[in-house]
C-alpha cells in the first residue's frame, strides 16, 4: 500500500511540470541609443520582412509597459501558438492572412515566471535614459541570434535617420 502511495505521489510530481515552459537561456543583452517603443516595431518588421522563412513564419506578440518604460517582443513558432487555425496558418495556401503588424498590447509590469506558450525568443527593450534602451534577449540560438544582428541594424538604421 506504502508502495502504491509513493509511485502515485512520484508520478503527480513528475507529470505536474510537462506542460509549462521552463525559461530559456540569456543569450544576448547590451546597450543602444534610441527608444524602446520605435526599436521593438523596427525589430518586428525586420524579422517579418526576413527571406528566411524559420524567421518571418514567426508570429509576434508585442508588450508596452508603461509603469518601467518599456517594450517587450515575443516570436513564437506556428507550432507553438494555440489559437493558430488552419485557415490562418502561413503554411496553408487557401488561408487568409493579416499582414498588418501586431499591435502592442498596453499592460503592467509583472515580473515572474513566463506561463504562455513556448516561444522561440523573447526580447526586453526597458529605456536607461532619454536616449538609450538596456535589451536582454532570451530564446533559441538561431532565432535569437538573428533577431540580435536585427536589433543592431535597427538601432544603427534609426540613429542615422534621426
Amino acid at each position: 500500500m506504502k508502495k502504491s502511495i509513493l509511485l502515485i505521489a512520484i508520478l503527480l510530481t513528475g507529470c505536474a511540470g510537462i506542460n509549462t515552459v521552463k525559461d530559456k537561456p540569456q543569450l544576448y543583452n547590451g546597450k543602444f541609443d534610441g527608444v524602446h517603443t520605435r526599436l521593438s516595431h523596427c525589430i518586428v518588421n525586420k524579422l517579418r520582412s526576413d527571406s528566411r522563412w524559420v524567421i518571418n513564419s514567426q508570429q509576434f506578440k508585442m508588450w508596452e509597459y508603461p509603469d518601467i518604460a518599456a517594450s517587450e517582443v515575443y516570436a513564437y513558432g506556428l507550432h507553438a501558438l494555440p489559437e493558430m487555425f488552419a485557415r490562418i496558418s502561413p503554411l496553408n495556401p487557401d488561408a487568409v492572412f493579416d499582414n498588418s503588424p501586431p499591435q502592442p498590447v498596453i499592460r503592467t509590469y509583472a515580473d515572474g515566471p513566463y506561463v504562455g506558450p513556448e516561444y522561440s525568443f523573447t526580447l526586453l527593450l526597458k529605456q536607461v535614459d532619454n536616449s538609450s534602451v538596456a535589451a536582454i534577449l532570451k530564446g533559441e540560438r538561431y532565432e535569437g541570434r538573428v533577431a540580435w544582428e536585427g536589433l543592431l541594424k535597427c538601432a544603427l538604421d534609426l540613429n542615422i535617420h534621426e
